[in-house]
Formats: C-alpha cells, sequence, structure tokens
C-alpha cells in the first residue's frame, strides 16, 4: 500500500474496513501500525507502511478517516520506537531527542493530530530505560504536546508497572490481569501514590 504513495487507496482501504468492522459489530481495528521499517529482518514490516515518516504519516492519516468513517475506531500502534522482533518485550532502545521527533514519533504525530484515533496502543519495548506503557512520552508528548483525547491501551500483557503506567497516560491494560491489577490500584489509591 505505501508503495502506491496514493492517499485515496489508504481511505478506500480504512473505508473496506470499516464497512467490514461495523457489519461485524467490531468497534476498535487494532491498526495501522505506523513504525518506522529499520530492518529487512523486522518481523512486523508487513504490518508497517514504510521508512519514510512523511509518508508514513500521510498514509496512515488517510487510513483512519476512511475507517473512522463507519464509527469504527483506529488503534495507531505501537507508540513508539517498536522497530524488532528479537527481544520485543524488553528490547531497550537508545535514541537521542532530535532523532525520536523527526524520525520514529512524525508519522505518529501526523495521523494523532490529524486523524484523531481513538486509541492508541503502547509498545512492548523499553524507550530510554522506561517501558512504552510507562514513558514519559504518553504524558509529556502524546497527551501534554499533541493534546491526545482518545484511550490510550497496552498492547497485550506490555505492562510491567500498573500504577507507573496509569500516572504516565495509560487508560486500559490490555487484557488485563484481574488476579492481581484491582488489588495493586486499590492499595495505591489507599496510601495516595496513586
Amino acid at each position: 500500500l505505501a508503495s502506491t504513495w496514493n492517499r485515496e487507496l489508504l481511505a478506500q482501504t480504512g473505508n473496506v474496513i470499516g464497512r467490514e468492522a461495523a457489519a461485524h459489530h467490531v468497534n476498535v481495528v487494532l491498526g495501522p501500525a505506523v513504525n518506522i521499517k529499520r530492518s529487512p529482518l523486522g518481523g512486523r514490516n508487513f504490518e508497517y507502511y514504510s521508512e519514510d515518516p512523511y509518508l508514513v504519516g500521510e498514509l496512515a492519516t488517510a487510513y483512519i478517516n476512511g475507517l473512522q468513517a463507519h464509527q469504527v475506531g483506529a488503534s495507531i500502534k505501537h507508540f513508539a520506537l517498536n522497530n524488532q522482533e528479537t527481544r520485543r518485550m524488553n528490547v531497550n532502545v537508545h535514541v537521542d531527542e532530535r532523532t525520536m521527533h523527526e524520525i520514529y514519533l512524525a508519522g505518529f504525530k501526523k495521523a494523532i493530530t490529524t486523524a484523531k484515533p481513538w486509541t492508541v496502543m503502547t509498545a512492548y519495548n523499553r524507550v530510554n530505560g522506561e517501558y512504552a506503557s510507562n514513558s514519559h512520552l504518553l504524558l509529556d508528548i502524546l497527551h501534554k504536546d499533541w493534546q491526545y483525547q482518545g484511550a490510550v491501551i497496552s498492547d497485550w500483557t506490555a505492562v510491567d508497572d500498573i500504577i507507573a503506567s496509569l500516572k504516565a497516560g495509560l487508560n486500559i491494560e490490555m487484557p488485563g490481569n484481574q488476579a492481581v491489577t484491582p488489588a495493586i490500584v486499590k492499595q495505591a489509591l489507599a496510601d495516595g501514590s496513586l
């Protein structure tokens, strides 16, 4: 799709998926995945659009607009810097601010601020030492800088520290750890740490 450089085609693709999802009573589609392709060995490259941040942002925006026209939400993912499958659950991506903003976050920023996807899904990896689900990127960039108003959800089992994640701006832990999470949250509310 990205090789076409065709925004209209991406909007039509989102439109078709939105119609089909609505027909099956699906509320949110887990996509688009807009991480930057950095290696030909990236195991999820088939989901990502491109290695070009401008192209990624333009096409993701078109897709999200087409999808959400049917009252089916997009879940743009994987926020952020998820570019490899090897050690995906614990890799620590070290990146300077300029590179992060100009390459890795630019596509997210365009799509999130323009198309306003219903949800943003966090990644498994760490970014400069912080797990994506409890990274300052959620509060400082996504919520404050970009004024994101939708729901922030974790990738499945990607929450390392639920209290830190909630403080950072995570709204929904997926799939939810009902055996552990409610008690931890209640205790944090009771002791004032949350």
